[in-house]
């Protein structure tokens, strides 16, 4: 199965598309409560995220361990800030951030994943601290909600 998860997850980090992601995939950011199911949900999110929180966010120098059904992937994630995730306003800051994510892939498509991170490393090198993020910011939930 090594091989066949490691090409998932390839196709998957290509572009990010939720068409790599089972229909009841659960992603899990390992910084946020609770995680996001279905395919449509982190599809949204995935959009969001790369498309309009950064602009141009993309993720560079991709290294992958791969064993049986799950493949870790390490990566540079890079981009301008140029839209809200939790409320706060856009700073224009570039990015060039360490990730990590877990990969479960069952049948061929990505089932879990386990995102890591330095959440407080990243919030500086947008320009803001947790105390910067606006009181009444709503959850990542509750804007994806909003955008069905």
């Amino acid at each position: 199965m090594t091989t066949e998860a490691r090409r998932v997850v390839e196709g998957y980090l290509d572009g990010h598309a939720a068409e790599w992601l089972s229909e009841d995939v659960e992603f899990r950011d390992m910084t946020r409560p609770g995680p996001m199911r279905g395919r449509q949900e982190v599809g949204a999110f995935l959009r969001l995220f790369f498309n309009e929180v950064f602009s141009d966010g993309r993720i560079e120098d991709v290294r992958l361990t791969a064993g049986g059904d799950r493949v870790c992937a390490e990566w540079t994630f890079r981009g301008r800030h140029a839209g809200s995730l939790m409320g706060e306003s856009p700073t224009g800051n570039r990015v060039s951030h360490p990730m990590a994510c877990v990969y479960e892939v069952t049948a061929g498509e990505i089932r879990r994943a386990s995102l890591y991170y330095d959440t407080a490393g990243f919030l500086e090198q947008l320009g803001i601290g947790t105390t910067d993020v606006a009181p009444a910011a709503v959850s990542v939930q509750e804007g994806l909600e909003s955008l069905t």
